[in-house]
């Protein structure tokens, strides 16, 4: 499951606002018995925090923990799945000219019923997978900032920054992307500012991401969760039927 587009624009927002109100102010200390102020020079450094949370949450244990609600709600949906198709199939097996058709009345009924189920389990689902992947995106965070406010003040930093500084990699795959891409961005540039990420990394002990695998369909293609054909309405009923029976 990608993350890329949700916390871009989290990660994004945030770090603007974050850039927008600190860029207003400057270290100062006052000196002693004046009034004057005396500027002080600051340490800044800058911290790629959706990197970090994108490696941390294909890790465990957030990923077997998504895996494990994943595979939790797959078992509640695949067998109405597949009875939802069975009925679909025993449904267009019907001769649709056959006198009596209530037999394919009543499992029409049934596979609007299933169907219904299916739809209304899937979004269930994807709500729950969703509220999980927002508690688990704001633990790392809080691990990270944790580890940002340890490191700056044991390596005298005055501020932090979250933004990702280079622009050689921008995604400009459409102009949304590349707007968040540019809210990833709020610090431009800083020519004293340490690049924290790697001793975040160190810190938490994130690994290295694994390497990316090209899924190879099988003949078959992918599963399809939907049936390949629906009936646009109930069977209908021969009017000839129901004048000569009896």
């Amino acid at each position: 499951m990608r993350r890329t587009t949700q916390l871009v624009v989290a990660a994004g927002v945030a770090g603007a606002v974050f850039a927008t109100v600190l860029g207003q102010f400057f270290v100062t200390t006052p000196a002693v018995a004046s009034s004057d102020w005396t500027t002080v020079e600051a340490r800044t450094a800058t911290v790629d925090v959706l990197m970090l949370l994108e490696r941390m949450l294909d890790t465990e244990p957030y990923l077997a923990e998504r895996n494990a609600e994943q595979q939790r709600w797959n078992d509640v949906i695949e067998p109405l799945m597949a009875e939802r198709d069975g009925t679909l199939q025993s449904l267009q097996a019907i001769d649709p000219t056959s006198p009596d058709q209530t037999a394919g009345q009543a499992l029409y009924q049934q596979y609007q019923q299933l169907a219904q189920r299916v739809n209304q389990l899937s979004q269930e689902a994807m709500q729950d997978l969703d509220k999980l992947s927002a508690r688990q995106l704001a633990d790392a965070y809080a691990r990270i900032h944790a580890a940002v406010a340890e490191i700056a003040e044991a390596e005298g930093f005055d501020r932090v920054f979250s933004s990702r500084m280079s622009a050689s990699d921008l995604n400009a795959e459409n102009t949304n992307v590349v707007v968040q891409e540019v809210l990833l961005r709020p610090l431009m540039l800083d020519s004293t500012a340490t690049d924290m990420t790697p001793m975040i990394i160190a810190k938490l002990a994130i690994p290295e991401p694994a390497p990316v695998v090209e899924e190879t369909p099988t003949p078959e293609g992918p599963a399809n969760t939907e049936p390949a054909a629906e009936p646009d309405a109930e069977p209908a009923t021969d009017p000839a039927a129901g004048e000569g029976g009896g």
